[in-house]
């Protein structure tokens, strides 16, 4: 099979634009020293993009885009322990999706 189709054009293209303007968000946050609200504009905006990419992919990356905004809204609520949430969304959360693929595609083969 060819990777590089109009699937795979979507797909980047749908998972870049919201990583793109959330990247330009956060260059305004820092301009305007909102050090406080990165970690979870960042969390929110990686959702966002695994929401908007999963229509051309598995359907567990639209789970883990639901728990990455989940935890960057809760995040909103506990500004400055923004390392704990990307720790658990970037880390444990992750880590948590790997598992699941593994035992759900891998194991058996």
């Amino acid at each position: 099979l060819t990777i590089w189709d109009s699937t795979t054009k979507k797909l980047l293209v749908n998972f870049a634009i919201p990583l793109a303007i959330g990247g330009l968000f956060c260059a305004g946050l820092l301009y305007h020293h909102l050090h406080g609200l990165l970690a979870p504009t960042t969390l929110i905006f990686y959702g966002l993009a695994l929401v908007n990419a999963s229509k051309f992919t598995l359907v567990e990356i639209r789970y883990l885009g639901y728990g990455q905004l989940f935890l960057g809204l809760l995040n909103l609520y506990f500004i400055g322990k923004g390392l704990y949430f990307w720790a658990a969304g970037f880390g444990i959360l992750h880590i948590a999706y790997g598992i699941i693929m593994w035992f759900k595609y891998e194991r058996n083969n």
